[in-house]
């Protein structure tokens, strides 16, 4: 798979600005060992990289000096009383059920 094919299964997109906290709960991986990061660009201002976790969950990460663009392949939800976010897998796994109806 390229990795302009990978980008645009990302569809759910998340922006953050400096000063704001961004999470995402990973309770599914026992190790960081586990998670593959490859650095796409960076430079002392820009970064773009991509992180691929367990379960086929994928983050890519554009990240500039007024702000962060998150992209997912699985939509994230706001953990209550909690500055983190969980995936959620079953909404895609819904979404593509809706489909073979």
């Amino acid at each position: 798979m390229m990795l302009n094919d990978l980008i645009t299964i990302l569809k759910y997109e998340y922006t953050v600005h400096p000063g704001e906290y961004f999470n995402v709960d990973t309770y599914w991986v026992k190790s960081m060992s586990e998670v593959k990061t490859v650095i796409i660009d960076q430079d002392h201002v820009f970064t773009k990289m991509v992180s691929f976790y367990p379960k086929n969950f994928v983050i890519y990460l554009e990240q500039f000096p007024d702000q962060s663009i998150y992209r997912t392949n699985y939509p994230l939800k706001k953990i209550d009383n909690s500055d983190s976010h969980e995936v959620v897998f079953d909404e895609v796994a819904k979404n593509v059920f809706e489909y073979l109806d």
